[in-house]
């Protein structure tokens, strides 16, 4: 989760907007969204990777379960015991928290879509006040 808060950290900082950094944060806000888009990509290309390697593990373990039984165990029931293996639980937990990244980065993904427009009405909120 240590990477989850340096990222909100660091998006509080891309969406802080004030009169003195207006010109600035519309000139930067392209590569802005490229920043954060490619990281989600990156995020979801990690999350596969390890749902692959789940599976695998799964499957690996599965089988060692069944040569090793004194008894004649299904494959469903190698796969549950499976589960329940210790490095299965640590990539279950690392498939959480990269789900709970890509939902923060889809979340920041339309706060930055968006601040074109929130941009665009405290440049009019300014002409008004100037009148």
């Amino acid at each position: 989760m240590k990477q989850l808060e340096e990222y909100i950290k660091e998006m509080g900082k891309d969406v802080d907007l004030d009169e003195f950094n207006l010109k600035e944060s519309q000139l930067k806000l392209p590569a802005i969204k490229h920043k954060w888009v490619g990281r989600l990509i990156r995020h979801k290309n990690e999350l596969e990777r390890y749902n692959t390697n789940r599976d695998n593990m799964i499957k690996q373990i599965a089988q060692e379960v069944i040569d090793q039984a004194t008894y004649q165990v299904t494959l469903l029931t190698a796969q549950k015991a499976a589960e329940k293996h210790p490095s299965i639980k640590q990539i279950n937990d690392s498939i959480r928290e990269q789900k709970l990244i890509i939902e923060f980065l889809e979340k920041g993904e339309r706060i930055f879509g968006g601040m074109g427009f929130d941009i665009k009405n405290i440049i009019e909120i300014m002409k008004l006040e100037t009148l």
